[in-house]
């Protein structure tokens, strides 16, 4: 197949599924950390071969693992600035040609679990708080497995995420091998896997939606990137993120109704809240609310398509903010590079 079907799959499925007249769209986004040969523009190419009108205009984003919300800021960005009404924001990752294991930090050598493996020493993160939270991951997006297939269009036979376990324990979890550091405490079940995978969101200023009949998922608030040098912690830089945006918006930690944290690594999400919690980077924030955390699991169960993940985590909680009537959502995403992207969402 490779990422330019996969990706056309994702577009047309959403165009089809929410009846989307083509001609009501006016950019496109998409990103890919492994790009095709010979496809450097890869939205462009979807722009051609969806059946979308060539007038639109097409950009292709890389950004490790924030690559997803960098592709909806763009076409957020230009809503708000009232250059277009409706774009398409997406990502793509054909993975099975390649081996990710391969794909070390160029500033330091070392893989993303050999850095985690670093940042759990730090922050003191026991084997068996790993153990609990990838069960937690596991057996959220078990229970949520029929709602999360309405948010997948069929492929191949498959239409509902093969990644959960639904059998799984705590004692299997804690049986297995470390896989970065034979005294490490990073598992295959901790981590998360690394997939194929392609996702796309439809953006649209209140004015096209009130013209078009839509009635919106939720609202993007607002967006926060930053970043900090790899040997401070590879997957740190949340930790500037959530905290400057809550204190952007004047809300607090407690305030948010769901929250959404990639989940790279079972160590990566509890450092992370720990700094925030502690205030390692700026405001210390109230204590996380586990309760109120990737309710319908995350990327440990479900997998990690890089460019992919940012729009599946979008999707996954403007739908759960939907059902529950819920005011406030929290995104936060790690990337490689020391990278960190936070975004809120908001209902009326």
């Amino acid at each position: 197949m490779g990422p330019l079907a996969l990706a056309k799959h994702a577009v047309q499925g959403l165009l089809e599924r929410h009846r989307i007249n083509p001609e009501n769209v006016d950019a496109l986004a998409f990103g890919a950390v492994v790009p095709e040969r010979g496809k450097p523009n890869l939205a462009r190419e979807i722009v051609l071969e969806t059946g979308l009108p060539a007038r639109i205009e097409a950009q292709t984003v890389s950004s490790y693992c924030i690559t997803g919300l960098r592709s909806a800021t763009i076409i957020a960005d230009a809503i708000s600035e009232d250059r277009i009404e409706a774009g398409i924001a997406g990502g793509v990752e054909w993975l099975s040609g390649s081996d990710p294991t391969t794909f070390n930090e160029p500033t330091t050598g070392l893989s993303m679990g050999q850095h985690t493996e670093l940042t759990r020493k730090e922050w003191g993160i026991s084997r068996a708080r790993q153990v609990e939270f990838a069960l937690a991951s596991h057996r959220n997006a078990v229970s949520a497995l029929e709602r999360l297939a309405q948010e997948i269009v069929p492929l191949g036979g498959v239409s509902a995420d093969t990644g959960p376990r639904a059998h799984t324990s705590l004692e299997q979890l804690a049986s297995l091998k470390p896989a970065f550091d034979p005294q490490g405490t990073l598992t295959a079940g901790n981590s998360s896997p690394v997939t194929d995978g392609a996702s796309a969101v439809l953006l649209m200023s209140e004015r096209r939606a009130r013209l078009e009949g839509r009635r919106p998922l939720a609202f993007i608030e607002a967006m926060e990137y930053a970043a900090l040098h790899p040997s401070e912690g590879l997957l740190m830089a949340p930790a500037i993120t959530v905290p400057r945006l809550l204190d952007r918006v004047g809300l607090r930690l407690a305030d948010i109704d769901l929250i959404e944290i990639h989940e790279a690594f079972a160590a990566q999400v509890l450092a992370n809240a720990a700094a925030w919690e502690q205030g390692w980077k700026g405001p210390a924030t109230s204590p996380v609310n586990w309760d109120r955390v990737n309710v319908n699991g995350s990327s440990i169960a479900v997998g990690h398509p890089w460019s992919a993940t940012g729009g599946r985590i979008l999707t996954t909680l403007a739908n759960e903010m939907s059902r529950r009537n819920a005011r406030y959502g929290l995104i936060s995403i790690c990337a490689a590079g020391a990278m960190a992207g936070a975004f809120l969402l908001t209902r009326e």
